[in-house]
């Protein structure tokens, strides 16, 4: 069931991560991890396909600065349109009614019978038009005016004093009451977008940790009191490896290190090796969906140019690395798709591509099918060159590497 609507929330989508319109955009990262890991379809007993594919979607629109702002100036149009439609028709109503009121006092008093059933009559010397003008002028309590005087003195005033107050002075020596703060490193910014780095325990890994709603605490048995003790919690996707289940209490025995031994709830873990568990940490935070030609990475700029092309039926990511291995553009490319990147700086470059599905902006790598290859012939810019990425072999000759080689930044 999808939370109710609000004036700024059209969509619903702040109140599906439980923020509020005005919240910051690491507020709305935390909030969807925090659902995240309770509704992960990974997630054993609390796992929900439907419910993290709306909280998703909040977060695709949310999570991007752009997406986001159209959203919130799409709600605050709407809502100044209904309050402009509102004041309207409250002010129509109020017209409509003072008419009726003056159409009622017109046929009191041009009535003959009403005016003659008057407490006081009219003097004599009195028109007939004077007398339209009576209740209009001589209805209004004494109080009344002497409100509306008041009132009228009380805008002269102000607007006297403030066209006669001096301007402000500004004093430059006046430091803020914020203290400046330092950006975020890359790692520590990766921290609070993605969580914790996942660990890897002694052994050969057999299961992994998943994102559950409370931590995956590693225990340690205290022989002397015969208690288990907590020695530290375990990031999701951290590698371990089981050597017993202790089925009464539903723990599982994991070797710690190579003289020792800890236990972890067997709801925090699910069965696979190490590559299993990257490949979930990266499918888990995959992030936003790259756009057609967003540059991924780029460095350094000059008179170079270059011309891409996908022809793969899957997405691609095109890669240039300098001789020292650095990457100097990375682009995504979606299938079918061409683009034309300007300003590169010169130089010799080795092009580098892979396919696959589900781009990872915490792995920098496709979460899932995922081929890498390098050309075997370097590119030199500036020049007239072109790159064509093909799965199928029509393109440049290209020789398979690692997909921790083509990761690395």
């Amino acid at each position: 069931m999808l939370p109710p609507r609000t004036r700024l929330d059209p969509e619903g989508y702040y109140a599906r991560l439980g923020v509020q319109p005005v919240a910051t955009q690491a507020a709305i990262v935390a909030a969807f991890r925090a659902k995240a890991r309770v509704l992960h379809p990974d997630v054993l007993k609390t796992g929900d396909s439907a419910a993290f594919v709306v909280v998703r979607q909040a977060y695709d629109v949310l999570s991007n600065r752009d997406r986001r702002a159209a959203y919130d100036r799409k709600a605050r149009e709407a809502a100044e349109t209904h309050d402009r439609a509102a004041a309207e028709a409250q002010s129509r109503m109020a017209r409509e009614a003072a008419q009726a009121r003056h159409r009622s006092a017109r046929e009191i008093i041009d009535d003959p019978l009403d005016v003659a059933e008057l407490a006081v009559p009219p003097p004599a010397s009195w028109s007939r038009s004077t007398m339209s003008l009576m209740p209009r002028v001589t209805g209004l309590p004494v109080a009344v005016w002497v409100g509306m005087a008041a009132f009228l003195c009380l805008c002269v005033y102000e607007a006297a004093a403030h066209l006669l107050a001096p301007a402000p002075v500004v004093n430059a020596g006046i430091r803020p009451n914020a203290a400046a703060v330092e950006p975020l490193s890359p790692s520590a910014h990766r921290a609070v977008l993605y969580g914790p780095t996942p660990v890897r325990l002694a052994g050969t890994p057999n299961f992994y940790v998943v994102p559950a709603g409370n931590p995956a605490i590693l225990w340690h048995l205290d022989p002397a009191r015969n208690k288990l003790v907590s020695i530290g919690q375990l990031p999701a996707f951290s590698s371990v490896q089981a050597v017993l289940l202790i089925r009464p209490s539903g723990m599982l025995e994991v070797l710690v290190d190579d003289q020792g031994h800890g236990f972890v709830s067997a709801d925090h873990l699910a069965p696979g090796d190490a590559r299993a568990a990257r490949a979930a940490y990266c499918g888990y935070n995959a992030g936003q969906a790259p756009f057609d030609g967003e540059l991924l990475e780029r460095r350094g700029s000059g008179n170079g140019a270059l011309a891409l092309e996908n022809r793969a039926v899957q997405p691609a990511v095109v890669k240039l690395r300098d001789a020292a291995g650095a990457v100097v553009v990375s682009i995504f490319l979606a299938p079918g798709s061409h683009a034309d990147l300007q300003g590169l700086p010169a130089g010799v470059y080795r092009p580098e591509f892979a396919i696959g599905e589900l781009w990872s902006r915490a792995c920098n790598t496709f979460a899932a099918g995922m081929r890498a290859r390098r050309m075997d012939q370097a590119v030199r810019l500036p020049g007239a060159t072109r790159i064509v990425v093909a799965s199928d072999g029509g393109g440049p000759a290209a020789s398979d590497i690692p997909e921790q080689a083509f990761e690395h930044n």
